[in-house]
């Protein structure tokens, strides 16, 4: 049951303006989606995704890439199964482990070649402790995060929206706990595929009470340029059925097909719960210049503080693949 001084903290999001319509494709490109749902029960978080990489040329369509990832998250954090739908891995080098800091160091120890081939299931998997971290936000719209559970949990000034002197932290701070921000009305995946049947993977409807990250990288190669596009965007279900938008980034780029550079890179925020938080979105523009695939490393060591966001730092880790994407779809058109 939901707590009236949860219900008297709901506030609309500070932007609301999802896209309404998909990233299109090309011919000549490929595309990356994936996606996590966040299934909260009382002693655990189960987590369940897919990703899929397909190939657009002028003759038609090819999935190149598909994987599956099922965990279960004990109600201390520490992963208890999992469970991945490609040839058996390692997965027994994580079990146990927290699904926080650390947990993605412990997965490119234990799936080396995975990450090093920058595959769907590796994606998965460093999606993870991101899922687990915005899993969050269910139990914070239930009303089950005590104020002085959030005030000793939450760190300042790790991104923008967690800024000491933001709105938030400000509540936090105050004893008041995290005010419930509630997003718009997600535009419907049906609508999406309807346009494009193929332009997403196959994703079932999301129960009441769930969360769901979605993302997509989409890469075009020409001669002179990559073209690249990609989005995210994090999803609830209320009790009344409706999902709403938590946060969504959308971002363009392109990069030097003959170094490997990027030449641009800009994102625009189109949901975000904090008015401090779309600030954050000129921090894309610091990957122009770095090589594709040291982004991860570079995101990691560089883009922290107020001027970030973690959500878009994680759309723009997930630009490390661009390359390896470029190469799986010029062996899939050769």
């Amino acid at each position: 049951m939901m707590s009236d001084l949860a219900k008297a903290e709901r506030q609309p999001s500070a932007m609301g303006l999802p896209a309404k319509d998909s990233i299109p494709r090309r011919p000549g490109s490929i595309r990356r989606t994936s996606h996590i749902d966040m299934h909260m029960h009382s002693h655990e978080l189960v987590l369940d995704g897919a990703a899929r990489d397909l190939v657009t040329s002028t003759s038609g369509t090819r999935v190149v890439d598909i994987a599956t990832v099922r965990a279960h998250v004990d109600d201390t954090g520490r992963l208890a199964t999992l469970h991945i739908g490609t040839a058996a891995g390692p997965t027994d080098a994580l079990i146990g482990r927290h699904v926080g800091v650390g947990f993605r160091d412990a997965v490119h120890a234990a799936f080396p070649d995975d990450t090093a081939a920058g595959n769907g299931l590796a994606l998965l998997l460093d999606d993870l402790p991101v899922a687990a971290l915005i899993s969050g936000y269910a139990r914070l719209y239930r009303g089950d995060i005590p104020a002085d559970d959030a005030a000793q949990r939450m760190k300042a000034d790790i991104c923008s929206g967690w800024r000491s002197e933001g709105s938030m932290m400000v509540s936090v701070q105050a004893g008041q706990g995290v005010p419930v921000t509630v997003g718009p009305p997600a535009p419907s995946i049906d609508v999406e595929r309807s346009t494009d049947p193929l332009g997403w993977h196959d994703i079932g409807p999301l129960p009441v009470g769930a969360m769901r990250r979605r993302r997509l990288v989409d890469v075009h190669c020409a001669d002179d340029a990559w073209s690249v596009a990609a989005m995210f965007r994090d999803t609830h279900v209320d009790p009344d059925g409706a999902e709403t938008v938590l946060h969504e980034y959308v971002l363009t780029g392109s990069v030097d097909p003959e170094t490997g550079v990027f030449t641009s890179c800009a994102a625009v925020p189109r949901v975000l719960p904090w008015v401090e938080c779309p600030v954050a979105a000129a921090s894309a523009g610091r990957l122009v210049g770095q090589p594709a695939d040291s982004v991860r490393d570079f995101v990691r060591a560089d883009l922290r503080g107020t001027s970030t966001c973690t959500h878009l730092n994680d759309l723009l880790r997930s630009l490390g693949d661009v390359t390896v994407l470029a190469a799986s779809l010029a062996r899939a058109l050769a």
